[in-house]
């Protein structure tokens, strides 16, 4: 309410849906749809959230999830992460309706290029 929603960005770790805490190291009680709806009554808009049983593991991300995600919070601006391993992975995302990804490891080993990414979807941050 202080800062305004525009300058918030709700980062969401989860794991089979619960909030990871301390590190990824133990799962909270409350639901990552839970935790996004305590905050989206209040205006916030944009939400990263990283399936951790995928992050860094280059197996595809949780599409299920982030559909889910979409179909509940639709006025919420959401960043998947976790899991993006090949450009087929963004293309699955972007036709499931998720506007934003994280790409880390993918790029790092040499299986989505900058190049790529600059033809698609204009400059991209290096």
């Amino acid at each position: 309410t202080e800062f305004g929603p525009e300058r918030i960005v709700l980062g969401a770790d989860t794991r089979d849906g619960r909030v990871a805490v301390n590190g990824w190291q133990e799962a909270s009680a409350i639901g990552v749809e839970e935790l996004i709806g305590r905050f989206a009554d209040s205006g916030l808009r944009q939400v990263i959230c990283t399936d951790i049983a995928k992050d860094g593991m280059l197996s595809g991300p949780s599409v299920d999830l982030y559909r889910k995600l979409l179909e509940r919070f639709p006025r919420i601006e959401l960043t998947a992460s976790g899991g993006i391993g090949s450009w087929d992975d963004i293309e699955e995302l972007d036709r499931a309706g998720v506007p934003c990804v994280v790409v880390g490891k993918a790029i790092y080993e040499g299986r989505i290029g900058f190049d790529r990414l600059e033809t698609h979807y204009g400059a991209a941050e290096r």
